[in-house]
């Protein structure tokens, strides 16, 4: 069978675009206070601002440690003064659960579970108090598909985890206050570095609300309800890589060449066609989730024998893992395992640096590797 040109499938860090180069870097040992990082970095954010089609009253900066640096920023500085509901249903939004209930503690929470693959129930929602959510669940390949059920008459706040999403869908910011993402995914720049939008109500928030407890000097981005807008004008709290900021640049001026959020948009869902189309085309493997909530970026896997359904868990995990490993030694593909924290099940990233040609090359070689090592 042929083999597909980019080999790499992981969900984080995701695949480089095809025809991706290590860009010039003109900047390294060059002080980002400098007039020419700030300009970079500026750039950066600009570049950002524009392809997410950002309203002017929106603003976005740059944080450290990727989406977990970019979410806990938001937790940290923006609840305490409001009621909390948590949408928890994957391993991310587990985790801002357990730091908003066992960290923060803050005295009125209420958590919204669904067991995995599903999302939770936003008819429990209450919009009258603060939000929290991830807006895919990667680790599940679960995801919203619009904000319709996010009320615009709402006194709370919607703080958003949309890591793995961001470059894959067109929001409708008027229904998010607060947003956090990472660089490494959407469009498979380096990891490290995240990014934090704030509507006019999370400003408002941030000027007239001081939490209670103290602010790590990497998450404050008011000091006394005083927002640091220079965060979002080139100057990031702690001092980023100018190697990370030059590629990012990189990857966002190829973004907009081929028609920006659209584009990359348009190539998710050609992939995703690709998908359906393979599934319907053999009955070893199915999709994980049901098709009103699936991720079209993420595709999830199980599979259908009566064999490995009857499996334990760690044998389910030892079975995904041989397959892995064939289609690493017949070098079509690489990092698909899902996500160890969650249940069995393998994972592809169909992301806009995924091209449709590679994904319809790839596909076949799991089921090339379920029969090598089915009994």
């Amino acid at each position: 069978m042929e083999k597909p040109r980019n080999t790499r499938f992981s969900c984080g860090p995701t695949a480089k675009r095809l025809g991706w180069a290590a860009p010039r870097c003109d900047y390294v040992g060059r002080s980002h206070r400098s007039s020419d990082g700030i300009a970079v970095i500026k750039e950066v954010t600009d570049l950002q601002r524009k392809i997410l089609k950002l309203p002017d009253d929106y603003h976005i900066g740059i944080v450290a440690a990727s989406a977990t640096g970019a979410t806990e920023t938001l937790l940290w500085t923006l609840l305490g003064n409001n009621g909390v509901d948590v949408l928890s249903c994957c391993v991310f939004s587990r985790c801002w659960e357990h730091d908003i209930v066992n960290e923060l503690k803050l005295p009125d929470i209420r958590v919204l579970r669904a067991e995995f693959p599903k999302l939770p129930d936003t008819k429990n929602i209450d919009f009258d108090r603060d939000v929290v959510f991830c807006w895919t669940a990667t680790t599940s390949g679960a995801s919203f598909h619009n904000s319709d059920w996010i009320k615009s008459d709402r006194k709370g706040l919607t703080i958003c985890d949309a890591t793995s999403a961001i470059y894959g869908f067109d929001f409708d910011w008027e229904k998010f206050d607060a947003m956090a993402f990472s660089w490494q995914k959407g469009l498979g720049a380096e990891a490290g570095f995240g990014s934090i939008v704030l509507g006019p109500r999370a400003i408002e928030r941030l000027e007239s609300h001081k939490p209670s407890w103290p602010i790590p000097r990497i998450f404050r981005i008011a000091n006394d309800r005083k927002v640091n807008f220079d965060i979002m004008n080139g100057y990031p709290i702690n001092t980023p890589s100018m190697i990370c900021v030059e590629e990012f640049r990189d990857n966002l001026k190829w973004a907009e060449s081929i028609g920006g959020q659209a584009a990359l948009c348009k190539k998710i869902e050609d992939n995703y066609v690709v998908v359906k189309e393979w599934i319907a085309s053999q009955n070893t493997f199915e999709f994980l989730v049901e098709e009103e909530i699936r991720a079209h970026h993420v595709a999830c896997f199980d599979i259908t024998s009566a064999l490995y359904k009857n499996l334990s868990e760690e044998e389910k995990w030892n079975f995904l893992k041989k397959i892995v490993a064939i289609c690493e030694q017949e070098k079509v593909g690489f990092d698909f395992l899902g996500h160890l924290l969650s249940k069995p099940h393998l994972r592809v990233w169909c992301g806009p640096t995924i091209e449709a040609s590679d994904l319809k090359l790839f596909l076949p070689w799991l089921e090339y590797a379920y029969r090598k090592v089915a009994p």
